[in-house]
């Protein structure tokens, strides 16, 4: 309103100069007169305290930005009041400021004249304001340097999954085993029961090991189990085996999470420029940025205390370089991230003795671990059954660069009365490492575990130091000491040393001594020699408890696409003398492995075979065996395609269109494709490459949907029996389409019928045709004609 009041005041100013200054004659000097009575009331409204009045009155634009010199491919909104820029937050996290930094919500408004460090100059003529601000206010460009996506919804479809092990083996009981595990898989979850069946001469028997159903959300990242489970635990408690409940946190549902703490790495430019980042002199990524701050929000390929180099290259090759001292450790938690897992049911005992053995009094147990901040993780564990109630609680530090201290303390009570202290220390390093941790139970410390039977350590101590050298070479030091209530402790002190050449030698030499039992020692050396093409040759050498030990294999295992695969091993030990042989076959539908051994003079033969059968869209398909996610690749009854998983060919579709794929990774992206070039002539595809997510322990179906393309090369003559020019126009009746003719008459035609007709609109006028069409039955694509247009005509392919 105030631009429109100056513009009309302005307008009527320089209509008033015009009549008075610009014409000099009596009669425009009288219509002057006339001209300022008639606007004397006008002029008179618009007074200064008039327009002083308009301009309180707020009014909108939109104008172009320019952001610290630079300008945005934006038009932003902005509102003017008393001369003042007002725009809301919205708007200025858009522009590129750093809102939530500046505690401004999205829908609140505020002046750019109250923002301290924000200075701006407005262009009332060409519309447009020039902001200017430090890096402090503005949101940083950011950086995935793990270049991983956010995952797509995992997916799942219907259907069984059988999966065996049957293994036979020649002695006086003619044994023979089937582990087998019965799957069903749905959207809503999968539910699972492993045992084995036992053929024997005298005892045929089934023996349950696992039975449940569980289902998960990655939108939450929780997993729901009902069934045998075994509880969670932490790095100071222990988990058993029961049968009820579980209800845990999973990030295993989000593989584009990163749960642990990672340092963001940031720095400004001042004009657009290329950054390279170096991870213990390592490149690990390079992008380019725009001007201003920018941001790394992970750090790849370190576990430990680093060195992170960011290398900033401008427009004239200059470059600048900032080093940052880093440390990692993947048992931390990230601030404000928790885990937790809940289980409550009844203990299982004689697990893999017995099927159904359960404590008849019910037991739970509890565990939850929070980032407190990228330097401390909590956790707290309890767990309780009859007679029986344990509670503790821990915690993980990062102390700058030099390493993680972890600790806990935990006590019980009931029948099993004590506490359970623990302490540690990490650090991780190029030239060095440490890792050592002490546990003491006092008293009569117990927990499920100890109450069902497995009493709880008096003293765990652990140190391991490691040395890698020379690039090439590992030197580890390590001692173990172990001592349960009323038996005699172990400690045992080891040595290894390892050197490699390449993939083509390697060397590594350990001893170890008990120093509780003098007389308990040993020292071994071993070589392995790569020989190229998948196969090795492996020896050990060594003497244990004053007796001689060797034992040397050569190997060569099937390829992953399939194949042959053979096994070589002879050795001494405990002086018995033993050798063996095996050969491997790795198909499709499964996998074959024949063994002949001879233990001191006693020779058996064994084989054993591995697969799975897969019942999906309607059709039972064998496979190798399906440990986690799969799909079932469909063609449409289409056989022969090739099918690519992550562009490697591993097989194609068997006659009634279908191929397995055995190895997806579940909540993953996996490419799964097929090679359109073998389809016949007159197939049509959509689509050749899918992007599968299939849920843990789940298969989806990959349709690939192929129709037969009902089409034919015509030749087109006209009536003088020259073949129609080139561009020549051509309507098909049946199908309503329009197509164009090529050289020597060409026309391609889809969507035939029985009988067509064309209409051909070309130099010589108006022209119809008609002809006749019957499928090959070799799924080649005809040619028709030539077909004289005026004529109707049939056609033998």
């Amino acid at each position: 309103m105030l631009l429109i009041a100056r513009q009309r005041s302005h307008a009527l100013g320089t209509a008033i100069v015009a009549w008075c200054f610009g014409l000099t004659r009596w009669p425009y000097l009288a219509g002057v007169a006339l001209l300022t009575l008639l606007a004397w009331p006008c002029v008179h409204a618009a007074t200064p305290t008039s327009f002083e009045a308009m301009a309180r009155q707020p009014y909108e634009v939109y104008l172009e930005v320019s952001l610290n010199g630079v300008r945005i491919a934006l038009i932003s909104r902005f509102r003017i009041l008393r001369g003042s820029l007002y725009a809301t937050g919205r708007d200025l996290n858009a522009i590129g400021l750093a809102t939530d930094k500046l505690g401004i919500a999205d829908a609140a408004e505020v002046s750019l004249d109250d923002m301290a460090g924000l200075r701006y100059h407005y262009d009332d003529a060409h519309q447009v304001v020039e902001i200017n601000v430090p890096d402090g206010m503005r949101k940083p460009y950011t950086f995935d340097t793990r270049q991983l996506s956010k995952v797509p919804t995992a997916a799942s479809g219907r259907g069984l999954v059988l999966n065996y092990d049957a293994f036979a083996q020649s002695d006086s009981g003619e044994r023979l085993a089937i582990w087998s595990e019965q799957r069903y898989f749905d959207p809503a979850g999968v539910f699972s029961n492993t045992g084995i069946a036992y053929f024997y001469r005298h005892d045929d028997r089934y023996l349950r090991f696992d039975t449940s159903w569980s289902s998960s959300d990655p939108g939450t990242l929780r997993t729901m189990q009902f069934g045998d489970t075994i509880s969670s635990s932490l790095a100071w408690s222990r988990s058993i085996r029961l049968a009820g409940f579980q209800w845990r946190s999973n990030f295993a549902l989000r593989p584009d999470l990163i749960t642990f703490p990672v340092p963001m790495l940031s720095g400004s430019a001042v004009v657009p420029s290329s950054v390279d980042l170096y991870i213990n002199n390592v490149r690990q990524f390079s992008t380019d940025v725009p001007s201003g701050p920018f941001v790394f929000n992970s750090v790849p390929g370190i576990n430990g205390a680093g060195q992170a180099t960011l290398i900033t290259r401008d427009a004239l090759g200059r470059s600048v370089a900032t080093s940052l001292p880093l440390y990692i450790d993947t048992r931390l938690l990230a601030s404000g991230l928790s885990s937790y897992s809940f289980e409550a049911g009844f203990l299982r005992r004689n697990y893999g003795a017995a099927s159904f053995d359960y404590d008849s009094r019910p037991a739970g147990s509890g565990s939850m671990r929070y980032g407190v901040n990228d330097a401390l993780t909590v956790e707290g564990h309890a767990e309780a059954t009859h007679g029986l109630i344990n509670a503790g609680g821990g915690a993980l530090l990062r102390v700058g660069a030099v390493g993680v201290l972890n600790g806990s303390v935990a006590a019980s009570g009931g029948r099993l009365t004590g506490t359970q202290v623990s302490l540690g220390y990490q650090m991780i390093h190029a030239r060095f490492s440490v890792d050592a941790q002490t546990t003491r139970a006092f008293g009569h410390y117990g927990d499920l575990a100890a109450r069902d039977g497995a009493p709880v350590p008096t003293a765990i101590d652990r140190l391991t130091v490691t040395l890698p050298f020379f690039s090439n070479q590992n030197l580890a030091l390590s001692y173990i000491g172990f001592k349960l209530r009323g038996s005699q402790a172990s400690r045992i002190g080891s040595m290894s040393y390892a050197v490699s050449f390449g993939n083509l030698l390697s060397l590594n030499l350990s001893a170890f001594q008990d120093f509780k039992k003098h007389d308990s020692r040993g020292i071994f050396l071993g070589v392995n020699i790569g020989l190229g093409d998948n196969t090795s040759i492996n020896t050990t050498v060594g003497r244990q408890n004053g007796q001689s030990y060797y034992n040397a294999n050569a190997i060569r295992p099937p390829d992953y696409g399939g194949g042959w695969g053979w096994g070589l091993q002879a050795g001494h030990a405990a002086n018995v003398n033993y050798r063996q042989a095996q050969l491997q076959y790795l198909g499709d539908a499964g996998q074959l492995i024949g063994v002949v051994q001879d233990l001191d003079g006693h020779t058996t033969a064994s084989l054993d075979a591995q697969g799975s059968l897969v019942w999906m869209d309607g059709s039972v398909q064998p496979a190798r065996h399906i440990y986690d996610g799969f799909a079932l690749v469909s063609t449409d009854g289409v056989a022969g395609i090739p099918v690519l998983d992550e562009n490697r060919v591993i097989g194609k579709t068997g006659s009634g269109g279908h191929l397995l794929v055995p190895d997806l990774n579940a909540y993953q992206d996996n490419r799964v494709a097929i090679d359109s070039m073998n389809l016949p002539a007159d197939m049509h595809i959509g689509t050749t490459t899918l992007e599968l997510v299939p849920q843990a322990q789940s298969g989806v179906l990959a349709r690939f949907p192929i129709s037969r393309e009902v089409a034919a090369s015509v030749i087109v003559h006209d009536a003088a029996g020259k073949p129609m020019a080139p561009g020549t126009r051509v309507h098909h009746l049946e199908s309503g389409t329009d197509t164009v003719t090529g050289y020597d008459g060409l026309v391609f035609i889809s969507g035939l019928q029985a009988v067509n007709h064309l209409q051909i609109d070309g130099e010589a006028g108006h022209c119809e045709l008609s002809f006749t069409y019957q499928a090959p039955g070799d799924h080649s694509m005809p040619t028709i004609g030539p077909v004289t247009c005026g004529a109707s005509a049939g056609h033998s392919p």
